[in-house]
């Protein structure tokens, strides 16, 4: 039986694609769960080793988060089992989810990975990515990810805490590209709000003059959780990971028109009412589902934990505009879709 050093859920999500050359390059013998896991890991291999990481480092845990015991076999579940840190980074993630796979994957799926955390004798850490807001989606932008993973958070942190279970809690608030080259693997969210202007199709900003839409970067991000840990200070803590500097979205987006070449929207729509209009027939239009809204807000987060924690890890917050420019390139230059993958035997 193979030991390792880490579990991920997640793994070949858009966070996760960037946390494992993280833990990898730091010689981190990782396991991944996943789908499938015979045609996957060949391509999440390659794209490790292209981001820096070591492909080789990087195991396939053949598994499903709505499975029970996460449909791990009982040789994948002893090599689970070995884990010293657990990064559940996995949910589905789409607009329109079905409230029973929110439950079942989302909610019921971490539960299983604190289970598992529970029967892991050399655990140090579980870390949970947890949603960043504090309240539920409104009614006319009903998001059922977002109120999923507040639901998770509560279950977690509960038997976490009646099973003595070190737990860090992460709240990344909506992630974009990489802030050196603007890539991504991820086309919902910010995306969505650049493909609208980008096409001259987001005539108005949603949300007063004080609204923004919080952005954080995947490699600045991903660079935290993996390191987090290492630190004792964290268990227990949670820390909401935002680029607090991201000024409203008005500045935002005149920032990424001006670096598109395109035109700004200037005038305001109460977040409700843009939201009506979408549901109404816009978002046809626009392209822009009025769930995407449920991350346009005026509300402030606690940021100053994650601060000290990610000074103490010299780890340094890009710009939130040029993060925000540099992702937009991105999309534009590859039409807003991800790129073929490479596959390695």
């Amino acid at each position: 039986m193979t030991d390792i050093d880490a579990l991920v859920t997640g793994g070949t999500g858009f966070i996760g694609r960037w946390l494992l050359p993280e833990l990898t390059g730091e010689g981190q013998r990782t396991a991944v769960l996943l789908r499938g896991s015979g045609n996957r890991l060949g391509e999440l291999r390659s794209w490790v080793d292209a981001h820096g990481g070591r492909g080789d480092l990087v195991l396939g845990l053949s598994g499903d988060l709505a499975a029970p015991g996460l449909g791990l076999d009982a040789e994948d579940l002893a090599v689970a089992r070995t884990a010293r840190r657990i990064f559940h980074l996995g949910a589905a993630m789409s607009y329109g989810l079905a409230p029973e796979i929110a439950e079942e994957v989302n909610v019921q799926g971490s539960e299983r990975v604190t289970a598992l955390a529970a029967s892991s004798p050399r655990l140090e850490r579980l870390v949970l990515a947890s949603g960043f807001q504090h309240r539920r989606s409104g009614r006319l932008s009903t998001n059922r990810y977002h109120d999923s993973k507040l639901d998770a958070d509560a279950r977690v942190r509960l038997l976490t805490q009646a099973q003595g279970i070190p737990l860090t809690t992460v709240h990344p608030g909506p992630t974009v590209g990489d802030s050196r080259t603007g890539e991504t693997t991820q086309f919902w969210g910010w995306p969505d709000l650049v493909h609208a202007l980008h096409r001259g199709r987001l005539p108005l900003v949603p949300g007063g003059r004080d609204h923004w839409f919080p952005l954080v970067a995947v490699d600045f991000l991903a660079r935290f959780i993996s390191r987090a840990p290492h630190l004792a200070d964290t268990a227990g803590g949670q820390y909401w990971l935002l680029h607090a500097d991201t000024p409203p979205l008005a500045d935002l987006l005149a920032a990424v028109a001006g670096d598109l070449g395109v035109r700004a929207p200037r005038v305001h729509v109460p977040v409700p009412l843009a939201a009506l209009g979408l549901r109404a027939g816009l978002s046809h239009w626009t392209g822009l589902p009025a769930e995407a809204l449920v991350f346009v807000s005026n509300d402030r987060f606690p940021v100053a934990d994650a601060q000290r924690i990610a000074s103490a890890l010299d780890l340094t917050e890009p710009d939130p505009i040029d993060l925000a420019c540099t992702t937009a390139r991105f999309l534009v230059a590859h039409d807003f879709q991800a790129p073929v993958p490479t596959r390695r035997t």
